[in-house]
C-alpha cells in the first residue's frame, strides 16, 4: 500500500500505520508516496476494511494507492 501524508506528518503516521493489525512492515520513503506498507490478510476483503476502517482513520493519511501482489 502506498501512502501519501499531510505536509510533516510522514513519521507520525508511519508509527500508527505500523500499529494496524494486518500490517507486516510500514516504512517513510523519499518520493511521490511517503509510507509503504506491506498487508497481509487472509482474504481478500479484509484489505478493504483494513485501508477504509483502519487507514483512512489516522490524522495525517491524506490518500492511500492499494497495489494487489498477484504472483510472487
Amino acid at each position: 500500500m502506498l501512502i501519501k501524508t499531510a505536509l510533516g506528518k510522514a513519521l507520525d503516521v508511519v508509527a500508527e500505520v505500523a500499529k494496524v493489525e494486518g500490517i507486516k512492515s510500514a516504512c517513510a520513503v523519499a518520493g511521490e508516496y511517503d509510507i509503504v506498507a506491506i498487508v497481509e490478510v487472509e482474504k481478500l476483503t479484509e484489505i478493504a476494511e483494513t485501508v477504509v476502517n483502519k487507514i483512512h482513520g489516522i490524522e495525517g493519511v491524506c490518500s492511500t494507492q492499494t497495489l494487489i501482489c498477484v504472483y510472487c
